[in-house]
């Protein structure tokens, strides 16, 4: 994901936080849980990968014996 990438946010719910901040913003429970979830949403897209991402670590021993005992 790079950062200039466009949040893939369900349009359904992107087309009412627009209606509810076209109307004033959120005004009762329903569209506040609306815009509460687009927000979050937009936040977790957002979020760059390395953030988020596993990465697995091994150390390796210095030698030529690989660990192994002669």
């Amino acid at each position: 994901m790079t950062i200039n990438h466009k949040p893939k946010i369900n349009k359904q719910l992107e087309n009412y936080y627009k209606i509810v901040m076209k109307r004033g913003g959120p005004t009762g429970i329903f569209t506040q849980a609306i815009v509460d979830e687009y927000e979050s949403a937009m936040k977790e897209e957002t979020k760059p990968e390395l953030e988020t991402k596993k990465i697995n670590i091994s150390f390796l021993k210095k030698g030529g014996h690989n660990g192994k005992s002669h």
